[in-house]
C-alpha cells in the first residue's frame, strides 16, 4: 500500500571506511520516488532526531552527494545513544511533527535493537510508519547476515598493514604484535591471514578471543615461529585473554552500551613475549584508522554498503517493515551476493562469533574455510583497478665465502 510523507536516516556507533556509500545508496534511491517528499538527514543519529537537529537531503548538490559515497566516517555525524522509553516517545513526537513516515538507522546490533523499538511504538501509537535498518560494523558480528558492510574494508587495512609491518620486523629480526580491534570476536585479527601471498608471510600467529591459550602455549608458538623464521608478526584482538586470566586491558570506563573501553593488549602481550623469548619485541595498536583509512577500502564492501542502503528505500516504499536488510552469499568462487531481508528482533543484540571449527585445533591461526570465507570480501581496491593485494619482493641474499675469522662484538 502507497505511503507518502517525509523520510528520515541516522548513522550510529563507530563509523567505517563504506558508511557513507549506504547513505547515498538510500538518498539516491529516493530522488526519483514519488511517496517520498522530503528526506532528512539525522545529525548525530538518534541524538539529532530528539533535538531536531535535521537536515535537508534533497537540498544537498548531486555531485557532493555522488562524492560523499567515497569519503570515511559517518558524513552526518554519529552517536552511542542507547534509547531509553523516554527518548522513544521524544522521537515519535520529531516524527509526527514532521510528517516522518519512513526511519533508516544504519548501525550494528544496538542499533538494530532501536530500530525495532520504534518500529513497535509507531504500531502502538497508531503512526504508519515504515523502519528498516540499515547494517553496519567493521566488527562483523550481525547475525543472519553473511557478512556486515565496513567489515571488508577494515579488514583488508589491518590485512594490508600485517603485510607492511612484517617486513620492518624481519629486517631487524624482531617480534612484532599487532592489536586489532575485536572485543569478542575475532572476525577482523583472522582476515589479516587472508592477505598472506604465502604460507610463511607474516602474520605468522593469530589469537582471536573465541578460543582461549595458555600464557606457555603463546610463548612456545612465538619461539617456535622465531626459530623456524628468524623474526614473528603476531596478530591479536583487543579482547584477547590467556586461559585462566582475566582481561589485564580492560578500563573500568564504560560507554553508553555497557562496554568496558579496551585497549593496550599488544604492549601487554609485547612485554610478555619479550621477557619469555629473550627477543626484542615491538607493538602496533591500529586503533581508529581500521574504520577511516578509505585508501584500502574494498570494492565489494563499497558495493554492498551501497547496495544495502539502497534496497533499504526501495523496501520500504514498496511496504516492507521492520526488517533489516541482509547479504546472502550465493558463491565463493566467483563471489556472488545478493540483498535479503530478516526481521529487526532476529538481529538486535545478537552477535555471531568465528565458529570454532575455523579457527585451528591449537588456537592460534585460522583455517583454510575462514580464508575462502573472508578473501571475497577483502579483495579489490575501491579506489583504483586492483584486485589483489601488496605482495613484496625479496632479495634472495646469495651468501659469498667468509675469508676471516668470525668476528665478536664488543
Amino acid at each position: 500500500m502507497s505511503l507518502k510523507g517525509n523520510a528520515i536516516i541516522g548513522q550510529s556507533g563507530g563509523p567505517t571506511i563504506v558508511i557513507n556509500a549506504s547513505l547515498v545508496g538510500a538518498i539516491q534511491a529516493a530522488w526519483d520516488i514519488d511517496e517520498i517528499d522530503r528526506f532528512f538527514g539525522a545529525v548525530h543519529g538518534m541524538d539529532g532526531v530528539l533535538n531536531e537537529d535535521l537536515c535537508d537531503l534533497f537540498r544537498e548538490d548531486p555531485d557532493t552527494v555522488e562524492a560523499i559515497k567515497l569519503v570515511p566516517s559517518a558524513g552526518l555525524g554519529t552517536c552511542r545513544l542507547k534509547p531509553k522509553d523516554k527518548d522513544l516517545e521524544r522521537a515519535m513526537e520529531v516524527f509526527k511533527a514532521h510528517d516522518i513516515r519512513y526511519f533508516f538507522y544504519i548501525g550494528g546490533d544496538d542499533s538494530q535493537l532501536a530500530c525495532h523499538r520504534v518500529s513497535e511504538l509507531a504500531k502502538s501509537s497508531d503512526w504508519e510508519m515504515r523502519v528498516i535498518g540499515i547494517p553496519k560494523t567493521i566488527d562483523n558480528n550481525l547475525v543472519v547476515t553473511d557478512c556486515s558492510p565496513g567489515f571488508g574494508s577494515a579488514a583488508r587495512y589491518a590485512a594490508t598493514c600485517c603485510q607492511a609491518v612484517g617486513r620492518d620486523a624481519e629486517a631487524f629480526g624482531n617480534l612484532e604484535v599487532v592489536e586489532i580491534m575485536g572485543r569478542n570476536e575475532g572476525w577482523l585479527t583472522g582476515a589479516t591471514s587472508a592477505a598472506r601471498p604465502t604460507p610463511e608471510a607474516p602474520p605468522h600467529l593469530v589469537y582471536l578471543p573465541e578460543v582461549k591459550v595458555t600464557r606457555e602455549q603463546l610463548i612456545d608458538d612465538v619461539k617456535a615461529k622465531y626459530d623456524e623464521l628468524g623474526y614473528c608478526v603476531i596478530a591479536v584482538s583487543e579482547g584477547f585473554a590467556f586461559e585462566g586470566e582475566d582481561r589485564v586491558t580492560s578500563s573500568s570506563q564504560v560507554d553508553e552500551f555497557g562496554h568496558s573501553r579496551l585497549g593496550g593488549v599488544a604492549q601487554w602481550l609485547s612485554d610478555v613475549v619479550e621477557e619469555g623469548t629473550g627477543v626484542r619485541s615491538r607493538h602496533d595498536k591500529l586503533g581508529n584508522l581500521q574504520r577511516c583509512f578509505s585508501a584500502t577500502a574494498s570494492q565489494v564492501d563499497l558495493d554492498q554498503a551501497y547496495a544495502v542502503g539502497q534496497k533499504a528505500v526501495y523496501w520500504a516504499v514498496e511496504g516492507q517493515t521492520d526488517i533489516m536488510v541482509t547479504i546472502e552469499r550465493e558463491n565463493d568462487d566467483p563471489y556472488q551476493w545478493e540483498c535479503g531481508a530478516t526481521s529487526l528482533m532476529t538481529v538486535a543484540g545478537a552477535s555471531k562469533a568465528v565458529p570454532r571449527e575455523w579457527i585451528n585445533e591449537t588456537g592460534n591461526d585460522v583455517t583454510e574455510e575462514f580464508v575462502t570465507y573472508c578473501k571475497p570480501l577483502l579483495t579489490g581496491r575501491a579506489c583504483e583497478l586492483d584486485t589483489g593485494f601488496s605482495s613484496f619482493p625479496k632479495f634472495r641474499l646469495h651468501r659469498i665465502d667468509c675469508k676471516l675469522c668470525a668476528y665478536e662484538r664488543e
